[in-house]
């Protein structure tokens, strides 16, 4: 269909496609129902990337990564909310333990926009130390609402409890002191290690005609070059667990909350579907 793009499998109406050049992976599945689309950017890096002394750096990175890139800062009054949002685009972005995700969901005929901003921020995202300073205190009021959130702390601990070695152990919000003195230079270097290509899936999903969103797609994302290392896997394995493990967390407050957890296999594992009957 694209000369630039090899069509990898098709499943679920989904299309998976990998550019011939930078890696980059593609999942594209149309439904015309409503003349919209959501566009995602989705980075194979989450808080078990983080080593200790940086916990919270992929989420601290999340936010700085709208305050600005080569083509879209508010310097030039295209701020990435506001040149979205003058659209009516709704956007955000997640960050979990395995990944990071940046997604719009706007009008078709804006698609163009999203795709300009994503591929831009992908290599030439600022990350400025004033930024840092001031998206730090956001991410802080994050990290004292959920300590303020009894499940919230009890499911920390839980976390906590479960996984010893493997980095599970850590929340994705990360420990305050980490949040509050991790370095510019330390989020760059998590940047340019991890925000590559050949690291990041592209999922659009709406209104539109494959054979013309992959030709986008190679104009805007095709000149980005794959990752001249080779991306860090994270190796640590969990021990066996020799037995049950329980935490009692002691806080203010008259009302008792009990959790329990059980480790399952991962979400690819035939057992996965049973289980979530």
């Amino acid at each position: 269909m694209n000369k630039m793009f090899n069509q990898v499998k098709k499943s679920g109406g989904i299309t998976e496609y990998q550019h011939k050049k930078n890696a980059l992976t593609v999942l594209l599945l149309e439904n015309h129902n409503a003349p919209v689309i959501t566009f995602m950017v989705t980075y194979r890096v989450g808080s078990r990337n983080e080593a200790i002394g940086h916990t919270g750096s992929t989420h601290l990175l999340e936010h700085l990564m709208f305050k600005g890139s080569e083509q879209f800062n508010k310097e030039s009054g295209t701020a990435i909310w506001n040149v979205l949002q003058d659209v009516g685009a709704m956007i955000n972005a997640t960050t979990w333990f395995d990944r990071t995700n940046y997604f719009e969901l706007l009008p078709k005929e804006h698609l163009l926009q999203a795709v300009k901003i994503e591929a831009d921020r992908m290599r030439s995202a600022f990350i400025r130390d004033e930024d840092r300073k001031s998206e730090m205190t956001v991410v802080r009021n994050e990290f004292e609402r959920g300590e303020n959130d009894p499940w919230e702390g009890l499911d920390k601990n839980i976390w906590a409890t479960a996984y010893q070695a493997h980095p599970y152990h850590h929340s994705t919000i990360g420990w305050r002191s980490d949040i509050e003195n991790v370095s510019t230079e330390r989020l760059k270097d998590f940047y340019n290690t991890f925000y590559w290509p050949n690291n990041a899936t592209v999922t659009v999903i709406g209104d539109f005609d494959k054979a013309s969103i992959l030709i986008l797609l190679d104009q805007k994302f095709g000149s980005i070059s794959k990752s001249p290392h080779t991306i860090p896997e994270m190796y640590t394995t969990e021990p066996v667990q020799e037995g049950p493990r329980r935490i009692i967390v002691k806080r203010a407050g008259e009302m008792p909350i009990i959790g329990i957890a059980h480790k399952i296999p991962e979400g690819r594992n035939k057992d996965i579907y049973a289980l979530q009957i």
